[in-house]
């Protein structure tokens, strides 16, 4: 028992041992392992190492690289920059530049217009002073007038033909001259032109001035009393003798009427009279003739109408109602159709109608009496419109007269009354001749409008007065 515990011992023992041994194999074996992954570890980390210590140093590359980028590109920005900042301000420079351009050009455009509008205005007034002056030749002083007239006509219209001629004007107004032809004829300048005939012949002509609305300064002049053509003859003779001095009969400078006091007396019938007062009326003449022509017309047309249809026959109706008060309808109606006027056709009407009743003959007589009361009316209307229009025709022939009169004032001048004076009074012809014929059909139309209010109101009297007698018992 004794040997057997300590074998046990031993045993154990000795399964102490190869099991410690075993664990301890197993154990070595892990720390083996463990050493192994150790170093396999410590190999991974220094790979890791050099790959980290690899990649830190390309980035560090890369962050140099991208650090140079970066400062070459904010270089190359700064330049940019720089050129922009250059071309932006060369830009307004230019956009100044050219807008400044731009509103010369328009300046030198708009002044370039400006005178081209100045040179058409100029030429235009230099063609209307040419124009103006061709027309003043004809009613200038007549000496040389055909000259100066072909020689617009031969001549271009320029402004050396227009001062031209205002020269050779005024050269004229400071000669005299002595002509001898198929007569004997005497300028002094433009103030007295005389023409005597050769030979047995007494005619003998001097320009006047006139001071009519024609336009005309100057016309030729022949009726002349005895005393003052023997003056002017005498004068013309005394030149053509070369007499140093000669006085001339009338006041050549003709500050006062001379053709007035000159003019022979010869007795104007009163027709001659009225063709010469209505010829210093114009054109307006005309319709103011007409307009009163029209108006006598209708004026005696309408007194015979009111005369002949309008007639209020006392007689004739004392007769139809001692005819009705005997209920004599058939001799009454006979005696309605015999009557030409209205007021026969109107009672007419009423007796036929006595036997359709009082309605139907109210109608009828309504209807009739329209139809005749607008033929008696008839044109009225017209007569007044033409006693309106006459003095509005005269005040019109008065203001043309004045356009014309102001149109011979910027002519000529106000130097002389008598153009002013014999312009205004023409002008107020018209005005004279609207209102003496305006008057009288004023006055033709009152009478007429107060015999056609007489007409119907004894027409509707007489009617009511019959209408009343026939149906007394209604």
């Amino acid at each position: 028992m004794r040997v057997i515990i300590p074998l046990l011992f031993l045993a154990a023992s000795l399964f102490a041992q190869a099991q410690a041994q075993v664990i301890l194999a197993a154990q070595q074996q892990t720390l083996d392992s463990l050493r192994r992954e150790v170093d396999a570890l410590k190999r991974i980390k220094l790979d890791k190492a050099n790959q980290l210590e690899k990649s830190e140093t390309v980035r560090w590359q890369n962050r140099y690289t991208h650090n140079q980028a970066n400062s070459e590109y904010q270089n190359e920005t700064r330049v940019f920059e720089g050129l922009y900042s250059k071309t932006s301000d060369n830009i307004s420079r230019a956009a100044t530049e050219l807008g400044a351009l731009r509103n010369l050009a328009t300046e030198q455009k708009e002044k370039a217009i400006a005178v081209k509008n100045d040179l058409d205005n100029f030429h235009l007034q230099i063609k209307q002073a040419i124009d103006k002056s061709v027309d003043e030749v004809q009613q200038d002083f007549p000496a040389k007038m055909e000259e100066r007239l072909l020689y617009f006509a031969n001549e271009p219209p320029t402004l050396e033909t227009y001062f031209n001629d205002k020269f050779g004007r005024l050269e004229l107004t400071q000669t005299q001259e002595f002509a001898t032809k198929d007569s004997y004829r005497l300028r002094l300048g433009t103030i007295f032109f005389a023409d005597v005939a050769l030979g047995q012949s007494e005619d003998i002509r001097a320009v006047l001035r006139t001071g009519s609305l024609t336009g005309k300064v100057f016309e030729w002049r022949s009726a002349f009393s005895k005393e003052l053509s023997a003056g002017i003859k005498q004068s013309v003779l005394n030149a053509q003798q070369g007499a140093d001095f000669s006085w001339i009969p009338i006041d050549v400078l003709q500050t006062k009427s001379v053709l007035g006091a000159s003019t022979g007396t010869v007795e104007q019938t009163w027709v001659q009279k009225l063709l010469g007062w209505y010829k210093l009326g114009g054109i307006v003449m005309y319709p103011l003739a007409l307009v009163a022509f029209a108006a006598l017309l209708i004026a005696l047309e309408r007194g015979f109408i009111m005369w002949r249809r309008g007639h209020i026959s006392k007689t004739f109706t004392k007769k139809l109602h001692t005819l009705i008060k005997g209920n004599r309808i058939a001799e009454a109606k006979d005696l309605c159709k015999k009557q030409k006027t209205s007021l026969g056709r109107i009672l007419g009407i009423i007796v036929e109608n006595f036997t359709n009743g009082k309605e139907q003959a109210q109608k009828n007589l309504q209807e009739v009496l329209l139809t005749e009361q607008s033929k008696l009316e008839k044109r009225m209307g017209f007569l007044a419109a033409l006693g309106t229009v006459a003095p509005l025709l005269g005040l019109l022939g008065t203001v043309t007269g004045m356009i014309t009169l102001f149109q011979v004032i910027t002519q000529v001048g106000t130097n002389d009354a008598r153009i002013l004076a014999g312009g205004i009074s023409e002008a107020l012809i018209t005005t004279e001749t609207g209102l003496i014929i305006a008057i009288p059909i004023m006055l033709f139309h009152g009478k007429l409008s107060e015999t056609l209010d007489y007409i119907t109101t004894e027409i509707r009297i007489q009617s009511l007065t019959l209408f009343n007698m026939l149906w007394k018992e209604e």
